[in-house]
């Protein structure tokens, strides 16, 4: 199958008509010899038919006259008498002659076989012995009567043939048997079969037993006395086996030789005597109509072929040839070449054909146009996108509605258009931008909602469409000055949820048709500029609510460290001072007592206990709210002394490093990283089961890093910030929100069983002091 696929249309339309074609001839030539041979065995049977005629004939006259000659001899054995002899012979004689049967002579023999009388007497017939003869042997020996082949006539030597019956009753004069001869040429078998006639080669011969030929009709070769047949071996064992056949005989002459001509044969063995009846015919004759068929046929075949190919070169030809016109066109339309038709074919399949390729032509022209129409939409729509995405980073929006302007006006095709802004609160109209509507250097235009064609667009809602501006009554002043040398107008609102923001209005100086396509992209540009709009709006109120966020938190940062430092400042000032002079006076209290008062020694030394771990508990929250390493030595000192009482205190090693030529950082800055690494090692301490811990400051000239790391058990850094009902969500948003304010980026990499990495990174915007 995989070389069929490989073949070109025209070689498998050849292949298999050809295939076709080789098939019916062999169809036809089979039922051609089919019936040029039933043609010959009908021949055949025919030619052996008619030698059964003939055998039947023969068989019935000389059967007839052997019995004549029986009951003859019924007569003489009933009356022996010598002289009554002649007289019934005479008789079979006068009834032969009724038979056309030519009786020549008749003889009596004895039972020697020796002729002993006559009906003609001729020289010598008394002393002829003819027992030799078969039949004369037969009839004398077993008293059986018979006809004799072709034999020679006693004292003449003329062929005849001799019908011989015994003779039962015996005379004085010993008789034996009577014979008489018949000449068959003068008889009327002779003339029955000279009758025949087969066309101008065909014959009939009489065979005797010994391959003799008894008599031959014309044109056959003139017969000779006693002239053996060339088939005479073959005649004598088909007489002797009484079979009859039938067939064309070639080379089986005897002797074996080549033969001059080829003949038909057909061959009877009569069942009377021991003959045959052979018809033969020359086997061009014979067979001539067969053979004229068999050569109509085979030409018939010849042409049928000839003309078969033909009919493929022609019909594969203009297959092939307009399939090849159809292969061109797919092959134009596959190249994009949508422009050139499709050759008609006619009006058969592959001309249908043809019709659907230029149908689908027409088609896909159609589709492609409209496909690049929705193309160039989409595209202008994603242009005008792309400039309006930008729209909320624009702190000038009128930048922003200029670069849609004159994208819009770039898709449309036109160089006049402008886009008016609502302002809610006056419900007027200002133009924003505009192209060629307006004289140069005049104060931007306004109108008032209902006010000309722009007006009642915004307040409609509707886009307003005229098709020459100039002569229509509903433009007014504030649509655009240079009316009059305008033609077509449309004005389309830009919707918004609460309303209409604004109008867009484009404008042609030369009759121009907006289609609906035309219309319906100007709706979706506006669509997107109102949407842009909204975006910038909300995109500048989220900005200031961050802002104001943003100074909020640091407000309230600022407030806490304040705080901080004022509680700090108190218990420093106050509290710890007034817990010191608790402990020296109940230290003076102890000495003044006197010695027998134990008791009271012991309550005041735990009193006094107790005062000094309340005192160091309030230098601990001291240095915790705010501590004075922070103000007066820096971040780097104020960290170290935090890890090293939590960490160390906890069983933790801290690994402390720092990075870079350390400096002093603004105030601020450094508290915002103090609080950071505090809640970083508050977590680590309470949460993180960590056994070790490093923590890197390291300054750079423009930045400085902070990296916090442990080998705890880690935990889920989207499930702690997003549970804002847990503290140490709250404490991780916290570090998060300071790192911001400060401008900087806060990196958090934690999982289960792989520990927590804090990076912190925030740049230096201002000149810092050396430490």
């Amino acid at each position: 199958m995989k070389i069929l696929t490989n073949l070109t249309l025209r070689t498998k339309i050849t292949l298999f008509t050809a295939l076709g074609i080789l098939l019916g001839v062999s169809v036809f030539s089979f039922l051609s010899i089919r019936a040029v041979n039933q043609a010959t065995q009908a021949m055949l049977q025919d030619r052996l038919t008619t030698a059964h005629i003939v055998a039947n004939y023969i068989d019935e006259t000389l059967g007839n006259a052997l019995s004549e000659l029986e009951n003859t001899i019924r007569l003489i054995e009933a009356d022996p008498l010598k002289d009554n002899l002649s007289l019934h012979l005479e008789e079979l004689e006068d009834t032969f002659s009724h038979l056309s049967i030519y009786l020549q002579n008749s003889y009596v023999l004895d039972e020697q076989g020796w002729i002993i009388w006559s009906t003609q007497e001729t020289g010598g017939t008394g002393s002829v012995d003819i027992s030799a003869y078969p039949a004369v042997s037969r009839a004398i020996s077993q008293g059986e009567a018979g006809i004799s082949g072709m034999v020679r006539a006693p004292a003449t030597d003329v062929p005849v043939i001799l019908l011989i019956s015994p003779l039962r009753g015996k005379q004085a004069d010993s008789w034996q048997a009577i014979a008489v001869a018949i000449d068959l040429d003068r008889s009327g078998i002779g003339g029955f079969i000279r009758q025949i006639r087969l066309g101008d080669t065909g014959y009939v011969e009489i065979i005797d037993e010994s391959g003799t030929v008894i008599a031959r009709t014309e044109p056959g070769p003139r017969l000779a006395p006693f002239e053996k047949s060339d088939h005479s071996g073959r005649f004598a064992d088909l007489i002797a086996t009484g079979e009859p056949t039938r067939g064309l005989c070639h080379t089986c002459h005897e002797p074996t030789a080549e033969v001059s001509r080829k003949d038909m044969l057909a061959f009877v063995p009569l069942s009377e005597m021991r003959w045959g009846v052979v018809i033969r015919q020359s086997e061009e004759e014979a067979l001539a109509p067969v053979y004229a068929l068999r050569q109509n046929l085979i030409i018939f075949g010849v042409i049928l072929t000839v003309l078969g190919f033909l009919f493929v070169a022609v019909t594969s030809r203009d297959i092939v040839g307009r399939i090849r016109v159809l292969t061109s066109a797919s092959r134009k339309i596959a190249e994009g070449d949508l422009d050139s038709p499709v050759t008609p074919l006619g009006k058969d399949e592959v001309g249908k054909l043809a019709q659907t390729f230029d149908d689908m032509r027409l088609k896909l022209k159609n589709s492609h146009a409209e496909l690049e129409r929705k193309t160039r939409e989409l595209s202008s729509l994603l242009s005008i996108s792309e400039i309006l995405t930008s729209l909320s980073g624009l702190v000038n929006l009128h930048t922003a509605l200029g670069s849609a302007l004159d994208k819009t006006l770039e898709i449309m095709d036109l160089s006049v258009g402008g886009i008016l802004l609502l302002d809610a609160e006056k419900q007027l109209l200002t133009y924003q931008v505009q192209r060629g509507l307006h004289r140069k250097k005049v104060p931007p235009i306004s109108c008032r909602l209902g006010e000309g064609i722009t007006g009642r667009a915004a307040q409609s809602g509707e886009v307003i469409l005229v098709e020459d501006i100039s002569t229509d009554r509903r433009a007014a002043y504030p649509d655009t000055v240079n009316s009059r040398d305008l033609k077509s107008f449309i004005s389309v609102p830009l919707p918004s949820q609460g309303g209409v923001l604004g109008v867009m209005n484009i404008a042609s100086r030369g009759r121009r048709i907006f289609s609906p396509a035309d219309i319906k992209l100007i709706g979706s540009i506006a669509a997107q500029i109102s949407n842009a709009i909204d975006n910038a709006s909300l995109h500048r109120e989220i900005q200031h609510k961050e802002e104001i966020r943003g100074e909020l938190l640091r407000e309230i940062f600022s407030i806490q460290e304040e705080e901080r430092k004022r509680i700090a400042r108190e218990l420093h000032d106050e509290t710890s001072q007034s817990l010191a002079s608790l402990v020296a006076n109940l230290e003076a209290m102890n000495g003044m007592l006197p010695a027998n008062t134990e008791k009271v020694r012991t309550r005041i030394k735990k009193s006094q206990d107790l005062s000094i771990r309340v005192l160091d508990e309030i230098h601990k929250l001291i240095y915790e709210l705010r501590p004075s390493l922070l103000d007066d030595l820096g971040l780097v000192a104020a960290a170290r002394w935090l890890a090293e009482n939590n960490l160390e205190t906890a069983g933790i090693k801290v690994d402390f490093r720092t990075v870079g030529k350390e400096k002093r950082l603004p105030s601020q800055l450094e508290t915002t990283l103090f609080r950071v690494i505090q809640e970083a090692v508050t977590n680590i301490t309470r949460h993180a089961g960590a056994k070790n811990t490093s923590i890197s400051l390291q300054f750079k000239r423009s930045t400085i890093r902070v990296s916090i790391k442990d080998d705890g058990k880690g935990f889920d850094v989207e499930e702690a910030i997003t549970s804002r009902d847990r503290p140490r969500g709250l404490g991780l948003l916290g570090m998060k929100e300071r790192v911001e304010l400060a401008k900087g980026t806060l990196s958090l990499r934690s999982r289960a069983g792989y520990g927590t990495q804090i990076s912190i990174e925030i740049p230096l915007k201002q000149a810092v002091s050396d430490g």
